[in-house]
């Protein structure tokens, strides 16, 4: 359920991504993994798909649209994209546990790590939950994980030694009956 693809965008791809999106002052505070959990701790973000137009917001790079469109590649022709956006986390700021949908086999999420270098030793990692099960992805930049979406997982805030933000692009794909169930049409 869990898979991983090292090196999934090119070297221009990342500087343009870097260059873009993460070293922009575009970064908002207030996203939250779950915001069921209370308290809840906020992290940063950029949004760049409004859910309500089925389209990108009109100043998203071309280069998020161009990798929103390479996962859609990836997803069954009957998925649409509800979720396409940067996060990022500085020490202290670990995401919640969550799921990114309710039901299994109906929705994709897919975590690109996008920071220009990193160290094992900045941790950062994506941990998943199955039951007793548990699974690790290690953030290393350009490598794009893909799960289903209702899987329990959390986004790893960077260790104190660390002298970056821990920065993802993440997607959601959706089975279009079940984005019409959820959302009435």
């Amino acid at each position: 359920m869990i898979k991983q693809f090292k090196d999934w965008i090119t070297e221009q791809e990342h500087q343009n991504i870097l260059a873009e999106v993460c070293y922009v002052p575009k970064w908002r505070f207030g996203q939250t993994s779950d915001d069921t959990i209370k308290p809840s701790y906020p992290m940063w973000f950029q949004g760049f798909y409004d859910l309500r137009n089925h389209k990108y917001i009109d100043n998203c790079p071309q280069v998020v649209k161009d990798l929103g469109e390479r996962f859609m590649d990836m997803m069954p022709e009957d998925y649409v994209m509800v979720r396409c956006m940067a996060s990022s986390n500085t020490f202290g700021q670990d995401g919640d546990v969550h799921t990114d949908w309710l039901y299994p086999d109906v929705s994709q999420t897919g975590v690109l790590y996008t920071d220009k270098i990193w160290d094992r030793n900045w941790g950062g990692d994506t941990v998943f939950y199955n039951g007793d099960e548990t699974a690790v992805s290690e953030y290393k930049p350009r490598k794009l994980v893909t799960f289903d979406a209702s899987i329990e997982h959390i986004g790893k805030g960077p260790q104190r030694r660390c002298p970056e933000m821990r920065s993802i692009l993440a997607f959601q794909a959706v089975h279009i009956e079940a984005y019409k169930k959820r959302f009435k049409g």
